[in-house]
C-alpha cells in the first residue's frame, strides 16, 4: 500500500495520467558548485530551505487542496481506502509550495515540495522502480536519471511534451522521503532545467520536530 500512496502522490502533483519509462540512465557527475547562483535566493519552508530565482512566490497549499484531491479521486476510482491515506495527511506533508511569477501568467512554474516521513525506511531505488511500474501504464515518455548534485545523491524523473513538462527529483535526508517537483511547460524546462538541478542540491534540511 505505501508504494501505491507515494506514486499516487507523485502522478497527482505531476498532472499528468502517466508514462512508460524507457530509459534508466546514469548522468556523469557533473562539478560541484560550492555557492548556489548569486542571481538566486533562499526560501523558507517546513524543516527546509531552498534556493530559488528571486521571482518565486511562496503560496498557501490550502487553496489547492481541494483539486488536488479530486484529481486523485479521479486517477484511483474512490475516495476510500488507500485513496483516504493519502490525503488525509497531504496539508501536514507539504514542507513548501510556489510559483515563478516571472514565467507566462497563463501557466507558470509551480514547485512543490513533499516530505513523507513513513516511507523513509523504503530505498529510494525501489520507490522509484514502482513508480515506474505505475507510471508505465501508457505511453509517455519519461526518463529516469541518478544524479549526484551538490554532494546529494538524487533520482531526478523529467516528462516532456505537448504543453506539459515536470522534473521530479526525489531523496533521502533526516530521516525523511523528499519528493520536489517543478511542473512548468516544455519552453521553461529547456532554458530551466540546469537552475531545477541546481535548486535541488542547495536544498538545506533542517531536523523537523516530530
Amino acid at each position: 500500500m505505501n508504494k501505491k500512496i507515494i506514486l499516487l502522490l507523485i502522478v497527482t502533483l505531476l498532472t499528468v495520467a502517466s508514462c512508460n519509462i524507457p530509459l534508466r540512465k546514469v548522468i556523469p557527475t557533473p562539478t560541484p558548485t560550492p555557492t548556489p547562483d548569486l542571481s538566486m535566493q533562499w526560501y523558507y519552508g517546513e524543516g527546509m530551505q531552498i534556493m530559488l530565482p528571486p521571482s518565486y512566490i511562496a503560496e498557501d497549499i490550502k487553496d489547492q487542496l481541494p483539486a488536488i484531491i479530486e484529481t486523485i479521486t479521479n486517477l484511483v476510482g474512490t475516495s476510500d481506502g488507500f485513496a483516504a491515506d493519502l490525503v488525509k495527511d497531504l496539508e501536514g506533508n507539504v514542507a513548501w509550495y510556489g510559483f515563478d511569477g516571472g514565467t507566462p501568467a497563463v501557466y507558470p512554474t509551480r514547485l512543490i515540495v513533499v516530505k513523507n516521513k513513513s516511507l523513509a525506511g523504503l530505498p529510494v531505488g525501489m520507490i522509484a522502480l514502482g513508480l515506474e511500474q505505475v507510471l508505465g501504464r501508457d505511453n509517455t515518455q519519461v526518463d529516469r536519471d541518478t544524479l549526484t548534485l551538490d554532494g546529494r545523491e538524487v533520482t531526478r524523473f523529467t516528462y516532456s511534451k505537448d504543453a506539459n513538462a515536470w522534473a521530479a527529483y526525489i531523496f533521502k535526508e533526516e530521516g525523511w522521503l523528499w519528493i520536489n517537483v517543478f511542473i512548468t511547460t516544455p519552453a521553461n524546462m529547456a532554458t530551466s532545467l540546469d537552475d531545477y538541478d541546481t535548486s535541488i542540491g542547495s536544498i538545506q534540511i533542517d531536523p523537523i520536530n516530530e
